[in-house]
């Protein structure tokens, strides 16, 4: 195994891969302009000077796109057994790679816009401190609108989309990083709760006290959602007690589609009930 530079017109992408988008095309080559490639594409040695594509497709279409060379891992043939040990390599790359919950990047985004605020103040004065998410340096809805607008303004449409950082997406990543640390490292533990942007910006909304007491009623499931906390909190009459079902069905929501599809194999049979029962009432 070397690493090697390699022109992306050398480089075979097998027909199943799955195909990039425009946005990410060309975020990407942005980034690459901005900080150079970070991390290499990796390849199988062929025959007549080509090269297989294992892994890394978008950013071989950015580098494509530039008509730059591309860093690239060079494997030979003879380290893997079969093609399927190759797709085997393909899939575990994307599978381990880590998925950000809403939290995770909303703090991620909050981090990257203070480095920025440091470097390009919006407003006179002290420069921020560079972990916004450990301690807000923005002290209300207006100064948080203006520095969302002035650093998302700083990507192309295209980065917003791909990166999800539009004002909007801005101004609600800074909303749920200042929730407090140990809350935030509280509700990081429960996937379902730190994916839930909703429920994360109605926490980011309380005082400390009545924050932490939602976030521990969601955690327990003593609250099905964030509505059913502050009913207990406020010691109010819950408007519609939730059947079992529906108390199901809001913690399915909060699923990755791979826990829903496990969710999905172990109830096959309910499952295959179910679609008969409906198939059979549209006859």
């Amino acid at each position: 195994m070397q690493i090697e530079l390699l022109s992306p017109k050398l480089i075979d992408v097998p027909s199943d891969a799955k195909r990039v988008s425009p946005d990410a095309i060309q975020a990407l080559a942005e980034s690459f302009q901005q900080i150079g490639q970070r991390v290499p594409v990796e390849v199988i040695a062929g025959t007549e000077g080509r090269y297989r594509l294992v892994f890394g497709a978008k950013r071989l279409a950015a580098a494509t796109s530039l008509g730059i060379e591309i860093s690239a891992i060079v494997r030979q043939s003879d380290e893997f057994a079969n093609d399927a040990q190759i797709r085997l390599t393909e899939i575990s790359e994307t599978l381990y790679r880590h998925e950000l919950t809403a939290l995770e990047h909303s703090v991620d985004v909050a981090d990257w816009c203070a480095i920025w605020r440091a470097a390009n103040p919006v407003r006179r004065g002290p420069k921020p401190k560079q972990e916004l998410s450990a301690n807000s340096a923005l002290n209300s809805d207006d100064e948080t609108i203006e520095t969302a607008a002035a650093f998302s303004g700083t990507f192309s449409e295209a980065a917003q989309r791909f990166l999800k950082i539009s004002r909007r997406n801005v101004f609600n990543a800074l909303k749920i990083a200042s929730i407090p640390a140990e809350l935030r490292d509280r509700i990081a533990l429960d996937e379902g709760l730190a994916d839930n942007q909703q429920t994360l910006l109605d926490i980011a909304g309380q005082p400390y006290e009545r924050a932490a007491r939602i976030v521990e009623l969601l955690i327990s499931g003593e609250a099905t959602n964030y509505a059913d906390a502050i009913a207990i909190i406020d010691q109010v009459p819950r408007a519609n007690p939730l059947a079992a079902w529906e108390k199901l069905n809001d913690r399915f929501t909060r699923l990755k589609p791979n826990e829903q599809d496990a969710f999905f194999a172990l109830n096959e049979a309910s499952v295959m009930r179910w679609l008969a029962e409906r198939k059979a009432a549209r006859r």
